[in-house]
């Protein structure tokens, strides 16, 4: 899997925060495949000489890269890691620390705050599918995520030599075979309906020859088979080594696709004065009020904003005293508040690549529950 992180601690990443306002957390994304000691160097060399002049939040700083840089130096290199995540401070007693099995961009960000986004889009765009491969007497079934395919389950069973025909009609050899096989496939949907309710997983791949994979699909419970995004017909001696690859370029155009139409079904909206807003007021306001269900956010967009951690005002530009409450306010990206808001409200989030008709609505918008 990507990470073990789950969503609910996403969301509880989301809600902290630090009440005084103060720039005490420090989010560290790390490639650890390959390790660049000069990043660390040179990013705390930065941030000290910003936090000179402010004494315990520098104290502070130092106490937390201190815990942070030990956990790196003693967890060392590991087979399958290639990124790391640390959210830390030591004036909060504060420390997550989450392993990718994919490399990160490095990252270092001195907030008031957990700096989430990153994550977030990394977890929207490696989000696990489940493969079944499989004919009339074998069956592989797959967890993949982050370009590792994990075999969650292996099953065969021998229907030749079970039914062997003997003095049997051809007729009735043939209904006990396929009856064999029918109950073989039954057993493997059952095996498939809980393994990927276990995983929560939203796609998946058949793949097989002949008419087993049909047959298979339809076995499936309506929830499941609804999960379905393509059936491939390939032989099961011939999978190995590319299936994965396959499947994985079907996942990837799949999501692509299902943006490009949720883009489009936010234009509708919007011409017919629907369920929907655009632009970044309009978006902060329904995702702060629980109102979105869907936001779509272009992958790259970033823009510069304060934040009141008192009320929670959030808006874009410069402001050094919020403008409702009269408290000082923090320098921001707008977007990560905007992430921020929406996991604490369980709003669902999709990063967007490469759509002109999202970067023309201002880069950020989305479907709301209700208006």
């Amino acid at each position: 899997m990507l990470t073990d992180l789950k969503d609910t601690e996403i969301k509880e990443l989301s809600e902290v925060y630090d009440p005084e306002n103060k720039d005490t957390y420090i989010t560290l994304y790390l490639d650890v495949d390959s390790l660049d000691n000069k990043f660390l160097e040179r990013r705390k060399k930065s941030c000290k000489s910003v936090l000179k002049g402010e004494k315990d939040l520098l104290e502070n700083f130092d106490r937390t890269m201190q815990i942070i840089e030990d956990h790196v130096s003693k967890s060392g290199r590991k087979k399958d890691r290639k990124g790391i995540v640390i959210f830390a401070s030591d004036i909060h007693n504060f420390l997550k620390v989450y392993e990718l099995k994919i490399p990160v961009e490095n990252l270092m960000v001195v907030d008031t705050s957990p700096y989430i986004r990153p994550l977030a889009r990394l977890i929207d765009e490696y989000e696990a599918f489940g493969l079944v491969l499989l004919d009339s007497q074998r069956a592989k079934i797959y967890v993949v995520s982050s370009g590792k395919a994990e075999v969650a389950k292996k099953k065969g069973v021998d229907i030749i030599n079970k039914h062997k025909k003997g003095g049997w009609s051809q007729a009735r050899f043939q209904r006990l075979r396929k009856g064999a096989i029918d109950h073989f496939l039954k057993e493997v949907s059952e095996d498939v309906e809980k393994l990927f309710r276990e995983d929560d997983i939203k796609k998946i791949i058949i793949a097989g020859s002949g008419t087993a994979k049909t047959t298979f699909k339809d076995f499936l419970s309506p929830n499941i088979k609804s999960n379905v995004v393509d059936v491939i017909d390939i032989d099961f001696d011939d999978a190995e080594g590319i299936i994965i690859s396959r499947a994985e370029e079907i996942v990837s155009e799949d999501e692509k696709k299902r943006s490009d139409e949720n883009v489009m079904r936010l234009r509708e909206e919007i011409l017919r004065d629907g369920l929907a807003v655009h632009g970044l007021k309009g978006t902060m306001d329904a995702v702060v009020n629980g109102q979105m269900y869907l936001l779509l956010i272009s992958k790259d967009y970033k823009i510069r904003g304060w934040i009141c951690e008192k009320c929670q005002t959030v808006d874009s530009g410069v402001s050094e005293k919020c403008p409702y409450c009269e408290s000082d306010t923090s320098e921001v990206d707008v977007i990560e508040e905007i992430i921020e808001f929406s996991k604490r409200k369980d709003t669902k989030i999709e990063f967007v690549g490469d759509n002109p008709v999202l970067d023309e609505l201002g880069g950020v918008g989305g479907l709301l529950r209700y208006r």
